[in-house]
C-alpha cells in the first residue's frame, strides 16, 4: 500500500459569490487561501483518491467532471470522494444550470459564465492535485485515534452538546512527510453573511497549527451542529481560537501513538433510492416564510437577545428553502444517493451527499463523511427532504454496507 497528497490553490477572483447564506454575497477579499488536497492510495495496483475542497459543497454535476478529470489516473468514479469542508466564508461547488437540485440553491451566482469559468478551474486543479499525488506514492506508517470533540459546535437550535467525535488519522510517508486526516462534526460558521472575504473559517489554520505538510478536513453529520452557540464573535480571530482548539485535540490524541502499518483498505460503493417528502404547495410555503420573517423583524425590534434571534434566522432560512423547493420541484418524488462505506486503519467511515443529522448518525456506527459526492441538502430524521422514515433507511442500508453484506466491492 502507498499513499500521496498535494495541494492545489482554488481562491476565487474577487467578485464570485460566497454561498452558506441567503443572498448575493460577491467576494471582496481574501482572508486566506482555499485549496483543493487530494490524497491518492494504492493498493495491490488499484487506486482510490480523496480530494478535498475549501467549498461549500460538492454538488453532483461537479462530483462528476472531478471524476472524468481523474479517470485517466486510473482511479474509478466508484473510488473517488470529492468532499466539500462547507465553511460558509467560501463559493459553492456547484455547475451553473446543472443537477436536479440547481433550483433551489437560494444564492445569486452573479455572472453565471464567470462562475462557471471557476468551477472549470477547480476542476483542472483538482485533476492536477491528483495527478502531483500519485506521482508522489510511497510507503507509509500510521496511527489513528478517536475522542470526544473539542466543543467548537453545538446543537445548532438549542445550544446543547450534541452527537460526534474527533477522528483522526496521521500517516508519515517513507521520505518524512506528515498528512492528517480529521474529521469532526460542525459547520465552519463563525464568519456570519456580512463578512466578504474568502476563508476556510475556523478550517484554515490546522495545518499550520499541528506542524502537518498538509492537513485535510473531512466535515461530519454536521446538519445540526454549527457554532452558533460557542463562538465567542463574528472574527477571524475567533476562527483562530477554535484552530487551537482543534488543533490542541489532535495532537493530544495522537502524539502519544506509536505509528504502525496499516491494515487493508475495505469498502463498497451503492446508489441508495429514497423517497422525498411530498412537496408543500407554493402558496403555503410562502406563507409560511412570510410569518416566520415578520417574526423575526418583530423580534429584532423590541430588543431579542442574540441566541434568540439566531434561532430565529435559522428558521428563517428554512423556510427560505421550504419556498424554493415549493416553486422549483413541485413533481420530484425521488433522490439517488451514492454512497461509499469503507473500513481503513481499523475505523469504519461512509460517505453523504448532503448535510447529516447527527439525530441520524448515532443510529450507525461509522464516522461520517458528509457534503461529499452531492449536496442534496438537509438529510434528516425530521421534515426536511426526505419522506418520514426515509432517513432511517438510508442508515440501516449503510450499516448492512459496512458489515459488507449485498454489497459491490470497491
Amino acid at each position: 500500500m502507498r499513499i500521496g497528497f498535494a495541494k492545489e490553490n482554488i481562491t476565487p477572483p474577487l467578485g464570485i459569490p460566497l454561498g452558506g447564506y441567503a443572498g448575493y454575497r460577491p467576494c471582496a477579499g481574501v482572508h486566506d487561501p482555499l485549496f483543493c488536497k487530494a490524497v491518492v492510495l494504492e493498493q495491490a495496483g488499484v487506486r482510490y483518491a480523496l480530494v478535498a475542497l475549501d467549498l461549500l459543497c460538492v454538488d453532483g454535476p461537479l462530483y462528476h467532471r472531478i471524476a472524468q478529470a481523474v479517470a485517466p489516473l486510473g482511479i474509478a468514479k466508484e473510488r473517488l470522494i470529492a468532499a466539500a469542508i462547507h465553511s460558509h466564508a467560501s463559493p459553492l461547488g456547484v455547475i451553473p444550470g446543472e443537477g436536479q437540485l440547481a433550483a433551489i440553491n437560494c444564492i445569486d451566482l452573479g455572472d453565471e459564465n464567470r462562475f462557471a469559468e471557476y468551477m472549470e478551474l477547480v476542476v483542472s486543479r483538482a485533476a492536477a492535485a491528483c495527478q502531483a499525488a500519485v506521482s508522489s506514492l510511497e510507503g507509509f506508517t500510521l496511527r489513528c485515534a478517536q475522542r470526544s470533540a473539542p466543543p467548537v459546535g453545538s446543537e445548532r437550535h438549542t445550544g446543547e452538546t450534541a452527537y460526534g467525535s474527533l477522528t483522526a488519522i496521521q500517516f508519515l510517508t517513507d521520505s518524512g512527510k506528515n498528512l492528517m486526516v480529521y474529521s469532526l462534526p460542525c459547520h465552519p460558521t463563525v464568519m456570519r453573511p456580512e463578512n466578504l472575504e474568502v476563508s476556510a473559517d475556523f478550517v484554515a489554520q490546522i495545518e499550520e497549527m499541528t506542524g502537518s505538510d498538509m492537513a485535510v478536513f473531512l466535515n461530519g453529520a454536521a446538519g445540526d451542529i454549527s457554532t452558533r452557540f460557542t463562538r465567542r464573535e463574528s472574527t477571524f480571530d475567533e476562527c483562530r481560537r477554535m484552530a487551537a482548539m482543534v488543533a490542541q485535540a489532535l495532537k493530544s490524541c495522537l502524539e502519544p501513538l506509536p505509528y504502525t502499518q496499516s491494515p487493508p483498505l475495505e469498502g463498497s460503493f451503492r446508489e441508495i433510492t429514497l423517497k422525498m417528502r411530498p412537496v408543500e404547495p407554493e402558496a403555503v410555503a410562502a406563507s409560511r416564510l412570510e410569518a416566520l420573517t415578520a417574526q423575526y423583524q418583530q423580534a429584532a425590534a423590541a430588543g431579542a437577545d442574540p441566541a434568540s434571534l439566531r434561532v430565529l434566522a435559522s428558521q428563517v432560512e428554512g423556510a427560505l428553502v421550504n419556498a424554493e423547493f415549493s416553486r422549483a420541484l413541485p413533481g420530484m418524488e425521488k433522490l439517488v444517493l451514492p454512497v461509499t462505506a469503507f473500513r481503513f486503519a481499523g475505523l469504519s467511515f461512509y460517505t453523504i451527499p448532503g448535510e447529516l443529522f447527527s439525530t441520524l448518525a448515532a443510529q450507525t456506527q461509522g464516522v461520517a463523511i458528509c457534503y461529499a459526492n452531492g449536496y442534496d441538502r438537509y438529510i434528516a430524521d425530521t421534515a426536511a427532504v426526505l419522506a418520514p422514515g426515509e432517513g432511517e433507511k438510508l442508515m440501516n442500508t449503510i450499516q448492512t454496507m459496512l458489515q459488507r453484506e449485498r454489497s459491490t466491492p470497491l
